[in-house]
């Protein structure tokens, strides 16, 4: 087992952002597929673009729950290790 605990913060910010950039993209995932079923030019594809869309709103309202919670849960991590951090530093100082 280790004897230190080495937290990289800019490691959990960069996760952090990651993760709202696809709850972001996971939000607009509907746009997208209208925009594409709009743009095949056949009605019939069209129409199982948006067919797939609708099918596929259930199990990216999951994703989305989850990587909601995830990112929620390493921005928790991230501020409490800080304060933690600035916690122990001040004991250090005296």
């Amino acid at each position: 087992m280790a004897d230190r605990l080495r937290i990289d913060y800019d490691d959990l910010a960069t996760l952090d952002s990651g993760l709202t950039r696809a709850i972001t993209a996971l939000e607009h995932d509907g746009e997208s597929a209208e925009t594409l079923a709009g743009a095949v030019g056949d009605a019939r594809l069209a129409d199982r673009i948006r067919g797939y869309s609708h099918g596929w709103a259930v199990h990216r309202g999951h994703i989305r729950e989850n990587l909601v919670w995830l990112r929620d849960s390493v921005k928790q991590i991230h501020t409490e290790f800080e304060a933690t951090d600035s916690d122990l530093a001040k004991g250090l100082k005296g």
